[in-house]
Formats: C-alpha cells, structure tokens, sequence
C-alpha cells in the first residue's frame, strides 16, 4: 500500500491514464477528482460484486 499527501489542487496518475486530483479538504471529508484519459468509468468499490471485482482489479485481488 502506498500512502501519498497531496495539498488542494495537487494530483496523482495512477497507470498512465487514471489522473487524481484533490478539489478539496474539509474538516471530515477529501473531494477527490478522477479523470481517465482512456474514458473508462471509475468504479466504486462497495457497488461492484466479487465477481465484477476479480475482471476490474485482478491485481489488488492477488495481493
């Protein structure tokens, strides 16, 4: 796991193509930005099934 910090307006990439970007810090909660520069759409994790999971992320389901 890595664990990065980032100020409002600074942003990560993530596999060449998946851009973070932090819009905003507020007292409990981060706003994050994502853009896919291959127009894929970002998944969240507690609505995808097990099964969905294991053909979007099969790297993280190794580890």
């Amino acid at each position: 796991m890595k664990v990065l910090s980032r100020c409002v307006s600074e942003s990560f990439v993530i596999d060449d193509h998946i851009v973070v970007t932090v819009k905003a810090i507020k007292k409990e909660m981060v706003v994050l930005s994502l853009e896919s520069l291959r127009n894929e759409f970002p998944y969240r994790e507690e609505t995808i099934t097990l099964n969905q999971m294991e053909q979007v992320l099969p790297e993280a389901l190794k580890r």
